[in-house]
């Protein structure tokens, strides 16, 4: 696209990188993988800053702007176990799962309320080999996408569907963030964005945001495109209980101009169902793999 324009790497260890043994409710949130980037955008150490979008807070940094989202990869999560299955339900009875997310741990317990939910941390291949090789836990779940951003396409074999494990808002996607008053950056990032995506996932942050939702919510949503020209999409939210034992949840189908009405009257009719009292619930303590503390 700028074929003459040099472009340098600015590698940056975020702090959600660096707390390997707590959960991230716990240690601030989803900005832990995120602030360090931004700042040094805001500090003009960096022109551009590439985010998946998952661990995106909703609410933007003041002077920073999302100015493009790539196509968005594949948004499902990967079954990753060390047993030979293929499914959730063909895991042991009380299967150790380990995970950080409530999202995920909320939909294995509506699932299967037998497993025995524990706080895996650490990067991709630091829980593949948990689980893989030291065979800390029986199962854990992964994002396809990120498997194939770190070239371990072998591990996402067993990929779930999406009505069996909805993904986060914004999961498969990037974003491309850049300062406000940097119209050089915002110009030459804008013919990244695919519209498509970007509709999608913009309405499915909405939705995050209605329900004052973050890292530690276990809220999953997806906008789905039904269309090869993504005119219209299916769009799914729910809200769990920590322990899986209650669920709200929405399943419509929406024109692609109608998303932003659509993501106004999701938030409403998961509030009727009863999402503020779900999301106030405490999640139950749990172990860290490895640790032996909560």
């Amino acid at each position: 696209m700028h074929p003459r324009l040099a472009v340098e790497y600015l590698w940056i260890e975020s702090e959600g990188d660096q707390l390997t043994d707590q959960s991230l409710a716990a240690a601030g949130g989803k900005g832990l993988f995120t602030r360090a980037v931004e700042r040094a955008l805001l500090d003009c150490q960096a022109d551009i800053a590439i985010h998946s979008l998952k661990d995106l807070p909703t609410k933007i940094v003041p002077g920073l702007t999302i100015v493009a989202i790539p196509r968005r990869a594949d948004p499902r999560d990967c079954l990753i176990t060390h047993h030979q299955v293929a499914t959730i339900e063909d895991l042991p009875h009380n299967a150790v799962i380990g995970t950080a997310s409530p999202r995920r741990a909320s939909q294995l317990l509506e699932r299967r309320s037998d497993f025995d939910i524990q706080l895996l941390r650490g990067n991709v291949e630091t829980r593949l080999r948990k689980v893989l090789e030291e065979q800390q836990v029986d199962a854990t779940l992964l994002a396809a996408a990120g498997l194939g951003r770190c070239g371990l396409e072998e591990h996402d074999k067993f990929p779930l569907d999406t009505d069996i494990m909805l993904p986060a808002a914004g999961q498969g996607a990037l974003a491309v963030q850049c300062r406000i008053d940097d119209s050089v950056a915002m110009g030459r990032c804008l013919p990244l964005n695919h519209a498509a995506t970007s509709a999608a996932v913009h309405c499915e942050r909405a939705i995050i945001a209605g329900l004052s939702g973050d890292c530690h919510s276990p809220i999953a949503v997806y906008a789905q495109p039904l269309e090869p020209d993504a005119q219209r999409y299916r769009l799914r939210a729910r809200v769990l209980a920590p322990d899986g034992s209650q669920c709200a949840q929405i399943d419509v189908e929406s024109a692609c101009d109608g998303l932003t009405r659509s993501a106004h009257d999701a938030v409403k009719a998961l509030k009727d169902q009863g999402a503020d009292q779900l999301l106030v619930m405490k999640p139950p303590q749990r172990s860290s793999v490895g640790s032996g503390v909560a």
